[in-house]
């Protein structure tokens, strides 16, 4: 059980799923539960970050210009973030074979030691 035989089974994966187009179904249920995680935590996110600031650091902050400051940085950086994360999940979603097949030939090897 080594890195050659994990490169096999990777390589198979994925000429088939260029030649027939089909891959293992847990494939496309692992994708989901990941891009699904993803956007938990940028929503997550989002609602940290504002809350904090607006019923936190907003009732400290006496300088306009900095609130101003601190509203665009935050902006920026939620921005930045979210962008990050739906090219992830694009990214994800293009070399799923590759990334899952992986996953999952892990997965099977560690079910069968166990079951013997």
């Amino acid at each position: 059980m080594g890195t050659s035989e994990v490169d096999e089974i990777v390589g198979k994966a994925i000429d088939a799923e260029e030649k027939a187009h089909k891959h293992d179904p847990r494939i496309d249920k692992m994708y989901r539960s990941d891009v699904i995680t993803i956007y938990i935590f940028v929503v997550a996110l989002w609602i940290v970050l504002w809350s904090i600031f607006f019923f936190v650091a907003n009732l400290y902050i006496e300088d306009n210009l900095l609130r101003l400051a601190l509203i665009f940085l935050g902006l920026f950086a939620s921005v930045f973030n979210t962008v990050g994360m739906v090219q992830n999940t694009r990214r994800l979603k293009h070399e799923s074979v590759r990334f899952y097949s992986q996953d999952l030939y892990w997965q099977d090897q560690k079910r069968a030691q166990k079951s013997a």
